[in-house]
C-alpha cells in the first residue's frame, strides 16, 4: 500500500472498521498497521491519523476477537498507539480495561519460549513497563487485572525469562508498588518468596522486595507483627508461613526487619510448643545465614535463644541443640580469623549451652546432643574443641541403653573418620580422640546384650577402623588408644582377648573332632555337641547359636571347614584373612538361613583384632625410640605385655625384633618387656629365640642391679628359656648372687631387695641350690634378724611416712626367700617344720632375738602371717593348730593394717583356690570390725568365696565320696575350734552376759552366709546341703573332744550346741534326718570322746535354750556394711587401735569395741560386759557423748587429739605408767632391754644349721613421734608377684590433725579418768574403760 506511514495507518483504520471481514484479511490489515506504526515516532499532531485506527481497533469483535493471531496483532496495533499518543492516548477508562485485559492474556505466553510470537509479546511487555501503563491500571482502579498480571508473571517466571523480560515485568511490579501496596498483592509476592523452588519466581519476589523494600517495610512489618503477636486472630495462608517470609527477607532485605526481630523475643516465649519450636528454628537459620552476626546484632533475642536450650519443653531442646549444630557447622567453613571477628563469643555461648544438653535428663536430648557434636566434630577436626567429644563420649556411662548404644554408633564413625584422615594426612594424632576407644570400654557390660564381651569384641575387631586402614596404621592408634586406658580398661579388654581365645581353642578342638576316623561316631558327637555348647558361650543369643552351629555341622562342603581352619591359624595376614573370610561366605551363600551367624562366626575367629603384623609394627616402632622413655614406648610396653599373656603365638614371626630389643642395655629393658620375655618364654608358642650369649647377660644384670620386679621376671625369662633347673647358667649365677650378699653391709646398699628376690626365685626355680648355698644364707638371713648394726632410729627413720624401716623390709625379704626356698616339696621337707615353728613366734611376738622397732612389729608379723599363708599353697598339712588359730587371729590384730592386708591376701588365695576353704574364718573374724572398711570388705570377701567355693563343691558332690571336707561348710569346724581357744570364751550364760558379749559374732556372720547358700525356699535339703553339712558337723563334735585337754573339749561342745540351735533357728525347715550320718574331723584337731561328761558341764549344757539363742541372733543382726558407724560396746569388743574410718579426716580415728580383738583375762571380760549392761542407760548416753567430745573412744583408746604412743595404731599398748614415763621422753630414742633365756636357740630352717645366740640383752629402739611426726602406716604384702614391698601396704589414712601436741602431757589413765568426771560416769565404769584397754589378741 504506497503512501507515509500516517496514510497507511490512516488507510488500514478505515478499512478495519468495514463489517465482516475474514481472519486473513484482518490479520493481513493489522500487520500492515504494525508496519506503519513501528516507523512512527511518538507525537501529539498524529491523533488525527490514528483516529480511525483507534476506532477500529477498539470494536468489540476485535478486542474478543476468537484468532489468537488477530487477538496478539490487536495488543500489539494497540501498544503501538498508545506509545505514539502518549501520554494522552485516546481511549475510556474501560476500553484502557479491556485493552489490559488483552494484554494480561497475551503475558501468559512469555513462558513459551519456543513460540513464534514470542517477540511481539515481549515488545507488548516492554512498552508496558517504559509506558508505565501499570500507572493508568492501578488509576483505573483495576485491582483485580493487576493481581492476575502479577500471578502470570510469576507463572511465566518459573520456565525461566530472558533478561529483558525479567527486568520488565521488574519494572512494572515496581511501578504498582510504589503507587499503591495491598496484601493481596504482597500475598502473590510472599508466596512465591518462600516457596522451596528457588527458581525465577523466587528470584522475580526477591527483585520486587529489593527495588521496593522502603515502599514495602511498613506494611511487611504489620503484617509481621500480627502474625507473631495476634496469635489468636484468624489467619490466612501466609500468616502460618511468617517465618519462612522472615528468613527470605533476612536475606534479600534486612532493613525491613530492624522492627521485627526483637518481636521474636515474645515468640520464645510463648506458653505454646510449637511457637517456642518454630521460634527457635528460625533463630538457628538467621545465625547461620548471617554467619552469627545476627546474635551480635540482637543480642537480647540471641540471649532468649540460648535459654531454650533449657526449655521445659524436649522438642524445644532438640531443636535449639539442631539449630546449634546447623549454625557451627557452616562456621566451619570459614577460617579462624573470620570466625574471631565475625562471631565474637557466640559460637563459644552455643557450644556451651550444647554443652549443658549433654546432661539433659531426656534421653532423645542427650542423644541428640551426643549427635551434633560427633558431627561438629567430623566438619573440622582440628579446628573443633575436642575435650567436647570427651564430655560426649562420657555419655557411654549413661543409664539408658539406648543413649550408650547411639552414643557407641556416633563415636565409632566419629573415630573411623578420625583415622581415615590420619591415614590420608589430613588430620594428626589427636590425644582427645584417641581417648574414644578407652571411652567406648566403659560401657563394657556382661549383663547387657549389646555392650557384652562378644559385642565389643566384634566392634575392636571390625567396626572401630576404616577396612582401608593398614595394619602398620591399625598399630600405631592401638599403642595410642592404649595408653589411656585405666584398669578397669585393661580388665575388660582382657576378657575380651580371653574370650576369643577360648573361643579359638574351642574351635580347634572341633575341627579335629570332626577330622578323627578311628573314635565311635557316638562318642564323638557327644563331644562335638559339648563343644558346640562351650563356643556357644561366646555369642549373646546362645541356643539359637548352638542351633546354628549344628546346621554348620551338617554341611557336606568340606572346603568350608577348610577355610575355618585356615582362618584360625595365626601366621595370616589381614589381606588373607579378608580373602578366606569371603570365600567361606561365599560357599555358604547370602540367602543361607545360617549366613548372619557364619558372618560374626568367621569375625570371631579370625585375628582381625590382633595379629602378628600389628606386633613386628609395634616393636619395630619401639626399636626407633629404645632410648627415649617416651608414652608412646610406654603404652607400646604395656599393649604388648597383654597380648603376651592371652595370645603368646602371636610373637612368632617377631623373634628378630625380640633379639634386638633385649640385645643391649636401654630404657625400655624394664619391668614390662621383661614380664613380656617371660611369659613368652614360658608359653608353649615355640619362639624360634636363641638363647644368645648378650640376651642372659643382659638378664643376669637385672638380677643383680635392677629392680625387685625387674629381677623376678628375668629369673622367671632365664628359667623358661634354659628349660632345666639345674643348668649351670642357674648355679653361676646363684653363686653370684650370694657372693655379693656376702660382701654387702647393709647399712649402705641399698640393692639387697633386688639380690634377695633373685636369691629366692633362683632357690624356688632350682631348689638344689639351696644345699650348696644353706650356710652362707641362714648366716645372712640370721645376721639382718639379729645383728644390731643397722637397726632404725629416729634419725634413721623412713622418709616415707607410709613405709615401714629400711631394716624391716630387710626382714620381710628375707623370710620371703626362705618361703620361697620352702616351696618345692622335694628339698624342704626336713625345715620346714622348723620355719613353720618361727613363723609362729614371729606372729606371736615370742621370737624375742629379732632387733626391730616397736613401730615395725606389725609389719614383720604381716609379713610372717602372708609367709604361712604362702606356704599354705604347698604344705597345709603341716601347719599346726596353733600356728593356723595365731595366724588366724590376724584378722583381729591391733594394728588396722595388718588386719586389712592379712584378710585381702587371704581373698586372694581363695579366689585362686590356692589355699583351703578353712582360712575364711578370718572373714567371719574380721566381719566385725571396728573398722567400717575392714568390716565391709571382710562380709563381702566371705560372701564371695562361700558362694564359688559352694558351686565348686555341688561339682565334687558327683564325682568324690570325701567332698564335705571341701565343702566351704567344712570351715565351721576350724572356726569353732579357734573360738574354743580364745580366752574371752563366755563361761555365764545369764540373759546379760549373753546380750553384751560380741564373742558370738563371728559363729552367727558363718553360720547366717552358709544357710544363705541353700535356697532360702528349700523345703527339704540333702545330704551335701550346707544346712544338712551344718547339722551334721555339730553332732560330730559334741561326740569329740580336743587333743589338748578337757577345758577345751567343754567349750567345743557350748559352741556345736549353740551352733546346732542357730542353724535350726535360721532354717525352719532343717531336719536331724537330712544330716549325713558320718562326719570326718581334722585328727591334728580331734579326737573321739572316750569319757562321760562332767556333771558341772551338762548342767552348763542345759542352760543353752531356743530363747537363748535366739537372744544372740537378734543381739547380732546382720550389719549395714555402707555404713562406718562407731561398733556398739554391746556387740563389738575393744580395739588396741584408733582403727581408721574410710573418708575420715584422721588417722585416729574414735575406736569402738567390737568383736574382733582376743583379750587374755576372762575375769576382766566378764566384769567389763556386765558392767555395760548395769549402767544406766541415760549414764551410757552421756558417756558416750562426752567420750566423743574429748576425742576418746568408747573403750579408752585415744582419738584424732591424741598423738601419743598410746595413739599409735602399730604398736601394742603398753602399760599406761610405762607410757606416761614414755611420753615425758618422746623427743629421744628409748632403748628396751629384752633379756633372753639362756638356752635359747636360733632354730632356723634346718636342723643341721642351730645357730647360737648368746648375748646378755638386745638393744631395741623404741621410735616414738616428735611433735609434728605422722605416724608411719606403710604395710608389707608378701607376695611373690611384686618386687618391692613398697608398692605392696594397704595404706592406712593419714591424720591432718595437727593439735595434739597439748594432750601429750596427760597419760592415757589421766585422759579417761577425765573423760569419765565430765560424762558422769560411775567409778565402775572407769573400772570398765580401764579393763577393756588392756585386753590382748592372742591364740
Amino acid at each position: 500500500m504506497p503512501g507515509s506511514a500516517e496514510q497507511v495507518v490512516s488507510e488500514v483504520g478505515k478499512r478495519l472498521a468495514q463489517p465482516r471481514l475474514g481472519k486473513d484479511a484482518l490479520v493481513k490489515l493489522l500487520k500492515q498497521a504494525e508496519s506503519a506504526l513501528s516507523e512512527l515516532s511518538q507525537s501529539s499532531s498524529l491523533h488525527d491519523a490514528l483516529r480511525p485506527l483507534s476506532k477500529s481497533l477498539v470494536q468489540t469483535s476485535l478486542l474478543s476477537h476468537k484468532d489468537k493471531d488477530v487477538r496478539l496483532l490487536v495488543a500489539v496495533c494497540f501498544i503501538e498507539v498508545m506509545r505514539i499518543l502518549a501520554p494522552d492516548p485516546p481511549f475510556t477508562d474501560e476500553i484502557f480495561k479491556e485493552i489490559f485485559r488483552l494484554f494480561i492474556s497475551e503475558f501468559v505466553g512469555l513462558a513459551d519460549s519456543g513460540s513464534p510470537y514470542l517477540t511481539r509479546r515481549m515488545k507488548i511487555l516492554e512498552n508496558v513497563a517504559a509506558l508505565r501503563c501499570s500507572v493508568i491500571m492501578v488509576d483505573t482502579g483495576c485491582q483485580d487485572l493487576v493481581l492476575d498480571m502479577a500471578k502470570i508473571f510469576f507463572s511465566a517466571a518459573k520456565q525461566g525469562l530472558q533478561q529483558c523480560v525479567h527486568q520488565a515485568m521488574v519494572s512494572i511490579m515496581t511501578q504498582i508498588l510504589n503507587e499503591k501496596v495491598t496484601q493481596a498483592l504482597l500475598d502473590v509476592i510472599f508466596r512465591n518468596l518462600v516457596k522451596e523452588d528457588k527458581g525465577g519466581a523466587h528470584k522475580l519476589a526477591v527483585d520486587i522486595i529489593q527495588n521496593c523494600a522502603e515502599k514495602l517495610e511498613h506494611t511487611v512489618r504489620m503484617f509481621l507483627s500480627s502474625c507473631i503477636f495476634n496469635k489468636g486472630a484468624p489467619v490466612n495462608e501466609h500468616k502460618k508461613l511468617h517465618h519462612k517470609i522472615i528468613l527470605e527477607l533476612f536475606q534479600c532485605a534486612p532493613q525491613m526487619l530492624f522492627a521485627v526481630i526483637p518481636s521474636l523475643t515474645h515468640e520464645l516465649l510463648s506458653d505454646q510448643v510449637d511457637i517456642r519450636l518454630e521460634a527457635v528454628q528460625l533463630i538457628g537459620r538467621l545465625l547461620v545465614f548471617s554467619n552469627l552476626r545476627f546474635g551480635q546484632e540482637n543480642q537480647l533475642v540471641f540471649m532468649e535463644f540460648l535459654k531454650r536450650f533449657s526449655d521445659k519443653s524436649a522438642e524445644v531442646r532438640i531443636a535449639a541443640i539442631d539449630a546449634a549444630k546447623v549454625c557451627l557447622v557452616r562456621l566451619e567453613l570459614f577460617s579462624q580469623r573470620e570466625i574471631a571477628v565475625s562471631s565474637g563469643n557466640i559460637a563459644q555461648d552455643i557450644l556451651k549451652s550444647l554443652e549443658g544438653r549433654l546432661l539433659d535428663f531426656d534421653d532423645k536430648v542427650r542423644i541428640r546432643a551426643v549427635y551434633a557434636v560427633c558431627d561438629l566434630a567430623k566438619s573440622n577436626l582440628s579446628s573443633f574443641p575436642s575435650e567436647l567429644i570427651l564430655q560426649a563420649a562420657e555419655r557411654l556411662r549413661d543409664k539408658k541403653i539406648s543413649v550408650r548404644k547411639n552414643v557407641m554408633h556416633k563415636l565409632l564413625d566419629l573415630y573411623r573418620d578420625y583415622c581415615e584422615k590420619c591415614s590420608k594426612g589430613i588430620a594428626t594424632i589427636n590425644p582427645h580422640y584417641e581417648q574414644i576407644p578407652a571411652k567406648l570400654l566403659l560401657c563394657f557390660d556382661k549383663d547387657c546384650g549389646s555392650f557384652r564381651p562378644q559385642n565389643m569384641g566384634l566392634i575392636f575387631a571390625e567396626e572401630i577402623f576404616p577396612s582401608s586402614l593398614s595394619p602398620k596404621e591399625r598399630a600405631m592408634h592401638w599403642v595410642e588408644f592404649f595408653y589411656y586406658f585405666k584398669s578397669q580398661h585393661v580388665k575388660a579388654l582382657r576378657i575380651i582377648f580371653s574370650q576369643k581365645r577360648r573361643l579359638l581353642l574351642e574351635m580347634q578342638a572341633y575341627l579335629s573332632l570332626r577330622a578323627k576316623k578311628e573314635e565311635s561316631s557316638d562318642e564323638i558327637e557327644k563331644k562335638i555337641c559339648g563343644s558346640f555348647r562351650k563356643m556357644s558361650a561366646s555369642f549373646a543369643d546362645i541356643p539359637k547359636v548352638e542351633e546354628c552351629f549344628e546346621n554348620l555341622h551338617q554341611m557336606k562342603d568340606n572346603n568350608i571347614f577348610k577355610d575355618l581352619t585356615e582362618l584360625i591359624k595365626e601366621g595370616i595376614t589381614f589381606a588373607t584373612v579378608r580373602s578366606i573370610r569371603d570365600s567361606f561366605l561365599k560357599r555358604i551363600g547370602n540367602k543361607h538361613p545360617i549366613f548372619n551367624f557364619c558372618k560374626q562366626l568367621s569375625t570371631e575367629l579370625s585375628h582381625s583384632l590382633f595379629n602378628w603384623e600389628m606386633i613386628c609394627a609395634i616393636l619395630e616402632a619401639l626399636l626407633s625410640c629404645r632410648n627415649e622413655s617416651t608414652h608412646f614406648a610406654e603404652s607400646a610396653c604395656d599393649l604388648l605385655l597383654l597380648v603376651a599373656l592371652v595370645f603368646p603365638s602371636l610373637f612368632r614371626g617377631s623373634e628378630e625384633y625380640l633379639l634386638k630389643l633385649f640385645s643391649e642395655e636401654s630404657v625400655l629393658i624394664n619391668e614390662k618387656t621383661l614380664q613380656m620375655l617371660a611369659y613368652l618364654a614360658k608359653s608353649a608358642c615355640h619362639l624360634s629365640v636363641n638363647f644368645s650369649s648378650d640376651v642372659y647377660l643382659l638378664l643376669e644384670q637385672k638380677c643383680i642391679d635392677g629392680t625387685r620386679a625387674e629381677s623376678k621376671y628375668a629369673i622367671s625369662a632365664i628359667a623358661s628359656l634354659i628349660q632345666s633347673p639345674d643348668d649351670k647358667k642357674f648355679a653361676k649365677l646363684c653363686k653370684k648372687v650370694v657372693g655379693v650378699l656376702k660382701k654387702t653391709y647393709l647399712p649402705d646398699n641399698h640393692n639387697i631387695p633386688t639380690l634377695l628376690q633373685s636369691l629366692g626365685l633362683i632357690l624356688e626355680h632350682s631348689p638344689s641350690m639351696y644345699t650348696s648355698y644353706d650356710e652362707h644364707i641362714i648366716k645372712f638371713v640370721q645376721r639382718v634378724f639379729v645383728s644390731s648394726e643397722f637397726v632404725s632410729t629416729p634419725g634413721l627413720s623412713p622418709p616415707d611416712e607410709n613405709a615401714c624401716s629400711f631394716s624391716c623390709k630387710l626382714k620381710i625379704y628375707c623370710l620371703k626367700v626362705l618361703v620361697k626356698s620352702c616351696l618345692p616339696r622335694t628339698t624342704a621337707l626336713d625345715r620346714i617344720e622348723n620355719f613353720l615353728k618361727m613363723l609362729l613366734e614371729i606372729i606371736s611376738e615370742e621370737f624375742t632375738s629379732i632387733t626391730i622397732c616397736d613401730y615395725d612389729k606389725p609389719y614383720l608379723r604381716l609379713a610372717a602371717g602372708k609367709s604361712v599363708l604362702r606356704l599354705a599353697t604347698r604344705w597345709d598339712s603341716h601347719i599346726s593348730p596353733k600356728l593356723f588359730r595365731t595366724a588366724l587371729l590376724m584378722a583381729r590384730d591391733s594394728s588396722y593394717i595388718v588386719r586389712k592386708s592379712f584378710i585381702c591376701k587371704i581373698y586372694g588365695l581363695l579366689k585362686n583356690h590356692a589355699i583351703p576353704i578353712r582360712y575364711a574364718c578370718a572373714f567371719a573374724l574380721s566381719s566385725t570390725d571396728c573398722a567400717g572398711d575392714v568390716r565391709t570388705e571382710s562380709h563381702r570377701y566371705l560372701i564371695e568365696v562361700l558362694k564359688e567355693q559352694g558351686g565348686v563343691s555341688v561339682h565334687q558332690n558327683r564325682t568324690s565320696k570325701d567332698s564335705i571336707v571341701e565343702h566351704p561348710t567344712y570351715a565351721v569346724v576350724f572356726l569353732i575350734h579357734a573360738l574354743a581357744y580364745d580366752r574371752e570364751f563366755p563361761l555365764n550364760f545369764s540373759e546379760k552376759e549373753t546380750i553384751s558379749s560380741g564373742f558370738w559374732s563371728p559363729l552367727v556372720v558363718m553360720l547366717r552366709e552358709l544357710v544363705e547358700i541353700d535356697n532360702p525356699n528349700r523345703t527339704e535339703h540333702g545330704p551335701t546341703s550346707s544346712v544338712s553339712i551344718l547339722l551334721g558337723i555339730f553332732s560330730a563334735v559334741q561326740k569329740a573332744q580336743d587333743l589338748s585337754g578337757s577345758d577345751i573339749t567343754h567349750k567345743l561342745h557350748i559352741l556345736s550346741k549353740i551352733g546346732l540351735l542357730m542353724v535350726k533357728e535360721l532354717d525352719k525347715h532343717c531336719k536331724m534326718s537330712d544330716s549325713p550320718r558320718h562326719i570326718l574331723l581334722p585328727s591334728s584337731y580331734y579326737r573321739l570322746s572316750a569319757s562321760e561328761r562332767k556333771a558341772d558341764e551338762c548342767c552348763q549344757l542345759d542352760l543353752i535354750t531356743d530363747s537363748f539363742v535366739k537372744r544372740i541372733l537378734k543381739a547380732h543382726e546382720p550389719y549395714n556394711h555402707q555404713e562406718d558407724t562407731e561398733c556398739s560396746i554391746i556387740t563389738e569388743r575393744p580395739s588396741k587401735e584408733s582403727a581408721p574410718k574410710r573418708g575420715a579426716s584422721s588417722s585416729l580415728n574414735k575406736s569402738s569395741v567390737g568383736p574382733r580383738a582376743s583379750g587374755q583375762d576372762q575375769g576382766k571380760v566378764k566384769k567389763s560386759s556386765v558392767l555395760a549392761e548395769d549402767v544406766s542407760k541415760k549414764n551410757d548416753q552421756n558417756s558416750i557423748h562426752s567420750l566423743e567430745k574429748d576425742k576418746v573412744s568408747s573403750c579408752g583408746s585415744a582419738g584424732t587429739k591424741l598423738s601419743s604412743p598410746g595413739s599409735l595404731g602399730l604398736a601394742k599398748e603398753a602399760d599406761s605408767r610405762d607410757r606416761a614415763s614414755l611420753l615425758e621422753n618422746q623427743n629421744r630414742p628409748t632403748v628396751k632391754k629384752i633379756p633372753l633365756k639362756s638356752d635359747q636357740k636360733w632354730e632356723f630352717v634346718n636342723d643341721t644349721m642351730l645357730t647360737e645366740v648368746k648375748f646378755a640383752s638386745l638393744c631395741i629402739f623404741t621410735r616414738y613421734p616428735s611433735k609434728n611426726t605422722n605416724i608411719p602406716t606403710y604395710n608389707s604384702e608378701l607376695d611373690e608377684d611384686v618386687g618391692d614391698c613398697d608398692d605392696n601396704f594397704v595404706k592406712c589414712p593419714l591424720s591432718n590433725n595437727k593439735t595434739g601436741a597439748g594432750l601429750r602431757k596427760k597419760s592415757k589413765r589421766a585422759l579417761d579418768l577425765r573423760s569419765a568426771q565430765n560424762s558422769g560416769l560411775t567409778a565402775d565404769t572407769v573400772s570398765n574403760v580401764r579393763c577393756t584397754r588392756s585386753r590382748k589378741v592372742q591364740a
